[in-house]
Parts: structure tokens; C-alpha cells; sequence
């Protein structure tokens, strides 16, 4: 790698942690002003209903990572086809005007599941939040919480039909620009709905967060596809480009991602609906700030995981078994050491964090928080991992070993808490169980696997033109 591509990843690499930061940073200064100006009730219920409205992440079934595999394949054959030569020029199997239309291909058929997925997912969020009160142990006098919930899952399907051009503008030397346009986006989110609550008016209500986290999705969507627009061409879905080979190879492909995806439902947003229903909405209070620690941490990994997808996939796409390595051992290393360090910090820091933050020394918060932060570590660690896989095209096993760990997840907890009578502490050491089997023995060893084999590129498969 030379110095100009090692300066571009530190970039993306730093991009990537700005968007991260910014994502739970801007969680945290949201639920900081509702603990504080609208109580830990209205906070409780708004955790309740961002982590349950999580299922929305699987309903586009991994559009995502498939159209950043498919993209980085269409890129990795027009390198192939063109062959510089002094003698004869360029050699290409391609007309100028065909170049673009693999990315355009790619582009509008992922745009169309993810429009169809966000149809669907309305009607779901309409539905959820019409028996939301009859789902949840919702405090009385709270009103109009379908509404907001309405507006929430409205924000969240924004967020996800933004990612076809997401995937365009990662593929397409934009991972930076991309990063910027998604920090952007939650902090304004945060920006707006503290400028509103801190102006001390009639406006501080749950009901403004959620409106403004609608606005801020819609001004993501709008902007990721102005800039693909600006690195690629022309964007606009032509429906003349729907392929049932392209559509084919997203969705096998994002089906199992999609399902592995929902192997984290099965552990915050599970162990929330546990709590509310098997102890009270106070313990959904007392779970929910040590998760949210938990978030953050994940998130400072999520961010160098998000550059390793794209690159390894390029990598893998050409063949390069060596980049591929050097990104997962490394990234896996640096992984690693932030979380312990974070996790220590964030201990360390405890005492003064929840008073600071909340306003509230949350003992009962900070007695579970070393259990937390035990899974915080061991999963976080397999985030590169899980990005080396899916890059190489190995989601099948991923998806099963993923599945299967979210289900002892919500058995140990059930358990824990029901018959065992464990409490708070039992459904942190139900996600320690299953984290460890599936994060920590499982998963090294099966990516260690696939990466010390090399890649398998199937170059006949790869020879045909997308979308021909």
C-alpha cells in the first residue's frame, strides 16, 4: 500500500469515527434532554421505541453490503476489460455509453427493494404504533405515543433508502464524503431538538425529537444522492434497468445479511421487551444508559469496520488475498484495543458520567455496567471480522452462527429472569454467554479459516457484464 492510499484510508478511517461519534453522540444528547426536562418515564418510552423500532433494519433485507459486493464487482470487471496498451491502446469490451449503466443497474435495482422494503415498512410502523400502548407497559398520562412512534420508523425508512447511494458513493472513492454527509445528518438531528428543548417554550415534547429525526433522514437521502449524482452521473432509478439476474444476486445475498441482522434484535431491543414484560418499565430505565454505553463503544469499532467492508470487498473483488489479510488482522488488533481502553475508560468515568449526563448517579445502572462492558469487548472485536466476510461473499455461515447466538440470547435471558430470578444482572450475563460463544471461539476461527485459504474469485461468473 503507498503512502497516498494509507493517507486516504487514515482519512476514511477517521471520517468513519467522526460519523460514529456523531450517531451515538447524537443519541446521548437526545435522551440526556428528555431524562432531564421530560423525566425518566418519557426517556424509558423513547428508549423502548428506538430499540424495538430497530426491525426496520432487516425489512431491506441487507440492501446495503449486497450492493456494495455487486458495485465493487461491476468496478473490479471494467478493470479487467480495459487493459492498457502501448501498441493498441485500450482494449474494452464495453461502449462508452454501457460504462456507467452496470452502476446504474446496480443502483436501480437496489433502489427498488429498498422502496418496496420502506413500503412495507410503513404499513408495519403504522400498525406498531397503533397497538403500542397495548404491546408495552406504557406509564399513564403519556399521550400520543403512536404518533411519535409513527414519526421514528418514518425517520428510520428515510435513513435506509438513502443506502443505495450510500453503497454508490463508498464504491466510487466517496467513503469520506459519505461519512460527512452521515455525521451531518445526526448532528443536526441532536442540533435542532436542543436548540428547541434548551429555549424552555411549549415545544419540549417527545413528539419534536421525532420529527426532527424524520427531517434529518429526509435530508440524508436527499444529499447522498445529489453527491453519488456528482462521482457517477446521472442516479435517477430507470425502471427500463430492472435485471432479475441483478435482483437475484442482491437478494440472496442481502436475505442472509438481513438475517443475520436480526440476530441483534435478539439482544437490546429483546432484552427491553423482556424487562418491560417480565419485570417493570423502571428496569427498561435502569438497562437502557448501560446500553447505550455499550452503543457508543460499538460504535468507535462500527466506524473502522464500515471502511474495512467497502476496501476488503474491492480486495476480494481483484483477487488480492494479501490486502485482505492485513485488513482483518489488523483491523481486528486495532478493534480490540480500543474497546478494552474504551471500556476502562467508560468505568473508570462511571461516578461522574451518569450525574453529568443524566442528572441521576444511576447505581443500579453502574452495578450492571462491568457485565456490559465484558460483552462490549468480546463482541466488538469480530466487527472487522463480520466485514471481511461479507466482503468475501461468506455470509451463509455468518448468518447461521449469528442466528443461533441471538437465539441463546433470548432463552438464557427468559430464563435468567423468570425462573432463576436474576434480574437486570440475569439478562446481562445471558448476552455474555452468548457473545462469547459466537464472538470469541466461533467467529475467529471460521474468518481466520476463510482468510488463510485466500479468495476464490469465480471469474467466469464475473466475466458477464451486470445487467447484460
Amino acid at each position: 500500500m503507498s503512502m497516498a492510499e494509507e493517507s486516504s484510508m487514515r482519512r476514511e478511517v477517521a471520517s468513519a469515527y467522526v460519523a460514529a461519534a456523531a450517531r451515538i453522540g447524537s443519541w446521548l444528547v437526545i435522551s440526556a434532554l428528555v431524562y432531564r426536562c421530560l423525566g425518566s418515564a418519557e426517556f424509558a418510552v423513547l428508549a423502548l421505541m428506538r430499540g424495538t423500532l430497530g426491525f426496520l433494519n432487516y425489512i431491506t433485507v441487507g440492501v446495503a453490503p449486497a450492493t456494495i459486493r455487486l458495485l465493487a464487482q461491476a468496478h473490479q470487471r471494467k478493470a479487467r476489460v480495459e487493459i492498457p496498451d502501448e501498441s493498441c491502446g485500450v482494449l474494452s469490451y464495453y461502449t462508452p455509453e454501457e460504462k456507467p449503466q452496470s452502476v446504474r443497474a446496480i443502483y436501480t435495482n437496489a433502489f427498488l427493494i429498498a422502496a418496496a422494503a420502506a413500503a412495507i415498512g410503513l404499513v408495519l410502523v403504522i400498525a406498531y404504533a397503533t397497538w403500542f400502548d397495548v404491546l408495552h407497559d406504557v406509564p399513564s398520562g403519556q399521550r400520543g405515543a403512536g404518533l411519535v412512534v409513527g414519526l421514528m420508523g418514518a425517520g428510520v425508512l428515510l435513513r435506509l433508502l438513502s443506502d443505495p447511494a450510500g453503497a454508490v458513493l463508498q464504491t466510487s472513492g466517496g467513503i469520506e464524503e459519505d461519512n460527512k454527509l452521515v455525521s451531518g445528518a445526526e448532528m443536526s438531528w441532536a442540533v435542532l431538538v436542543g436548540v428547541i428543548f434548551l429555549s424552555r417554550g411549549d415545544w419540549q415534547h417527545v413528539g419534536i425529537v421525532a420529527v426532527m429525526y424524520c427531517l434529518s433522514g429526509a435530508m440524508l437521502l436527499g444529499l447522498r444522492r445529489q453527491a453519488a449524482r456528482r462521482r457517477v452521473g446521472p442516479l435517477r432509478p430507470d425502471w427500463r434497468l430492472l435485471n432479475e439476474q441483478i435482483l437475484g444476486k442482491l437478494l440472496r445475498f442481502g436475505g442472509l445479511v438481513a438475517a443475520a441482522q436480526l440476530a441483534d434484535f435478539l439482544y437490546a431491543p429483546a432484552m427491553y421487551i423482556l424487562i418491560n414484560r417480565l419485570m417493570s418499565v423502571s428496569g427498561v430505565a435502569m438497562y437502557a444508559p448501560a446500553v447505550q454505553i455499550d452503543s457508543a463503544l460499538l460504535l468507535l469499532v462500527g466506524g473502522l469496520a464500515a471502511v474495512i467492508l467497502p476496501k476488503s470487498a474491492l480486495a476480494h473483488a481483484a483477487g488480492d488475498a494479501a490486502a485482505v489479510k492485513r485488513y482483518y488482522v489488523k483491523g481486528t488488533l486495532v478493534s480490540l484495543a480500543v474497546l478494552i481502553g474504551g471500556a476502562a475508560t467508560a468505568w473508570g468515568l462511571s461516578p461522574w458520567i451518569f450525574p453529568l449526563w443524566l442528572g441521576n448517579p444511576m447505581e443500579a445502572t453502574r452495578a450492571i455496567l462491568p457485565l456490559v462492558l465484558i460483552h462490549t469487548v468480546v463482541g466488538g472485536s469480530s466487527a472487522v471480522g463480520r466485514s471481511v466476510l461479507l466482503a468475501a461473499g461468506k455470509v451463509k455461515a455468518f448468518t447461521i452462527a449469528a442466528l443461533a447466538g441471538g437465539a441463546a440470547n433470548v432463552i438464557l435471558g427468559f430464563v435468567f429472569v423468570r425462573y432463576l430470578g436474576w434480574g437486570l444482572p440475569g439478562i446481562v450475563l445471558a448476552t455474555i454467554i452468548a457473545v462469547t460463544a459466537r464472538c470469541a471461539i466461533w467467529m475467529p476461527w471460521y474468518t481466520w479459516r476463510v482468510v488463510r485459504r485466500g479468495i476464490e474469485l469465480e471469474w467466469k461468473e464475473e466475466a458477464a457484464p451486470i445487467g447484460a
